[in-house]
């Protein structure tokens, strides 16, 4: 039983052999006229002539995704060196609007500046407090650079407040929205002089016109350089309302020109000051 098996593997390996040879001995008796492929040839082909339709059809589609998926990392690359390239010249467009703009509205306060006989001063805002009960800004232009308390500071649209306190290299600017500013001022349609002060609540109102000055809504108000700070035909504000006060005097509100919640540039005005032995002298 054990030899039959053992010989088994060998009978297979003849019966291959004489079925290859037959097949040989047959293709060379049935190759067709005109043909050069044998029947042997012709069916080896035709068993496996899928293989390399399956392999060309495996390696055209592979070849097809690698160049897609390189395609593809090329296309993501130059989407994000665009999208670089994009955000850097909007920050450079962003920039050099800005820097026009700075331009010109320095242009327009250097082109203000030159109405002032006195000498002037180009500062910068650095802080801005409205909030509390003081109003007032910080200037980056102190002693150092010839600022001196009560210096008048205005801007291109108009009176901005004085200076009531200096160091080598800042000082502190009273806003006239201010309840504690004073501005001597007068319509400029009429000529009529008042003061102009901080109401408390953050607006602006002319006091001390008598009831029968004749005041109307849009009337523009200038200072009259009486209080020996500011100097004269400086644009303060206009007035928007008048009603009837007390003590004989109208109530006059006005509305500033300087727009104090923008202030950026200012200009100190270098100005005259009245000596106290020459104010408070009397004969």
């Amino acid at each position: 039983m054990q030899v039959a098996v053992e010989r088994r593997p060998t009978l297979l390996f003849l019966i291959v052999l004489a079925v290859l040879f037959l097949l040989m001995s047959a293709s060379t008796r049935t190759r067709v006229l005109g043909e050069t492929r044998t029947m042997f040839e012709r069916t080896v082909m035709t068993i496996f002539s899928p293989v390399p339709k399956a392999v060309n059809y495996i390696g055209q589609n592979a070849e097809d995704i690698y160049h897609g998926y390189i395609d593809m990392r090329r296309a993501v690359d130059e989407n994000l060196r665009l999208h670089r390239e994009v955000t850097r010249l909007t920050n450079e467009n962003l920039t050099l609007r800005q820097s026009a703009s700075d331009l010109a509205r320095i242009r327009a306060l250097l082109g203000y500046s030159e109405r002032f006989a006195m000498p002037t001063r180009l500062a910068n805002v650095i802080m801005l407090d409205t909030a509390s009960r003081f109003k007032s800004v910080i200037l980056d232009r102190g002693s150092d650079h010839g600022v001196e308390v009560n210096d008048a500071v205005v801007n291109a649209q108009g009176l901005v407040g004085r200076v009531v306190l200096t160091t080598k290299d800042l000082s502190k600017v009273q806003l006239i929205v201010d309840q504690h500013a004073a501005v001597g001022a007068l319509l400029d349609r009429t000529r009529r002089q008042g003061i102009v002060r901080g109401n408390g609540s953050g607006g602006v109102e002319m006091y001390y016109v008598p009831s029968l000055t004749d005041v109307a809504a849009g009337d523009s108000i200038v200072s009259a350089g009486i209080d020996g700070i500011y100097p004269k035909g400086i644009a303060v504000g206009v007035v928007t309302e008048v009603a009837e006060g007390k003590d004989l005097f109208k109530r006059i509100v006005v509305a500033p020109t300087v727009d104090f919640g923008k202030l950026e540039e200012v200009i100190v005005l270098h100005t005259r000051k009245i000596p106290p032995v020459v104010a408070r002298y009397q004969p």
